[in-house]
């Protein structure tokens, strides 16, 4: 099975076997940049990471070299989450003409086998609630009192007669938008908070201002030098600074309505989170690729 997450500004893919699940499978990647009006600013040149193609949207070469990667059979399925249609429009294009016809299932929320509580459970991203579920199977895993299950399938939560209870955790995903959800004690999503990730936050400065330019995600380093001395230093502090600012600030909110209080545990994700990690209050963790793993629990449990 191939497992898609289509976020804003980029697509990732790998592929399982029934045996497998989600570890240290080669990731593929497409990158482009959120669609927003920027007054003539030239788009920055991105630094890409191996298995990476920065394109545009509607690049159909793109999508072709991400379908072609796979040595798939036309029986194969895909699994897919999606926050962006246009790029779902250009992957089952890809998709039809490499002879996959009628293999692919888009993922919504009641295909999760965990509670939601939010007002509009259809309208709540689907990669929010991938990575949530996800991140708090993999919690409950780590508490198991010899470790990790090794090989196993990751539980959903508590075994019986074994681990010790899982607590509230808080989920990060560093991405286009910055998300900083809640999952209780019992596993519940109860929501979170939603603000502009890096990439959109410089793109958003370019666009929003006369002389300002539109740089590339990777100017911002976790620690920018301050005072900037110019304008690419300033940007680069301000940006991180509010970036850093607001998930900190709500990692602190969510522990000051928690029970559990300064114990509560963040787990981040996301191309960005490597940015954020060093500056949020332990116990905080990075976990590579939530979506596909949360994903890769559903292949797994065959819910779909």
């Amino acid at each position: 099975m191939i497992l898609v997450d289509i976020g804003n500004s980029g697509l990732r893919a790998t592929q399982v076997t029934d045996q497998e699940l989600f570890t240290d499978q080669i990731v593929y990647r497409l990158s482009w940049s959120a669609a927003l009006a920027t007054h003539r600013n030239p788009t920055p040149e991105q630094e890409s990471a191996p298995n990476q193609l920065w394109c545009e949207l509607r690049d159909h070469r793109a999508f072709d070299w991400l379908v072609s990667q796979f040595n798939a059979s036309p029986n194969e399925s895909w699994l897919i989450s999606c926050v962006q249609r246009t790029a779902l429009e250009e992957l089952n294009r890809s998709l039809v003409k490499h002879g996959f016809r009628d293999m692919t299932k888009v993922v919504v929320h009641s295909d999760l086998s965990m509670k939601l509580d939010v007002d509009e459970p259809a309208k709540t991203g689907i990669d929010r609630l991938l990575a949530a579920w996800a991140a708090y199977a993999y919690t409950s895993e780590q508490n198991q009192p010899n470790g990790p299950i090794p090989n196993g399938p990751i539980p959903n939560g508590p075994i019986p007669n074994g681990p010790i209870p899982n607590g509230p955790i808080i989920v990060i995903q560093a991405g286009t938008a910055v998300t900083v959800d809640f999952v209780d004690s019992e596993g519940v999503f109860c929501g979170g908070a939603i603000m502009p990730g890096l990439g959109l936050s410089l793109q958003l400065l370019a666009a929003g201002t006369d002389q300002l330019p539109w740089l590339g995600n990777h100017f911002v380093n976790i620690l920018p030098e301050l005072p900037g001395k110019n304008t690419v230093q300033a940007i680069s502090a301000g940006v991180n600074a509010a970036l850093v600012g607001g998930a900190s600030h709500l990692v602190q909110r969510y522990r000051n309505q928690s029970p559990n209080g300064p114990n509560v545990k963040v787990v981040v994700t996301g191309g960005d989170g490597s940015l954020l990690l060093p500056h949020i209050v332990k116990p905080a963790e990075f976990v590579e690729h939530l979506v596909l793993r949360g994903l890769c629990m559903l292949r797994s449990r065959e819910t779909c």
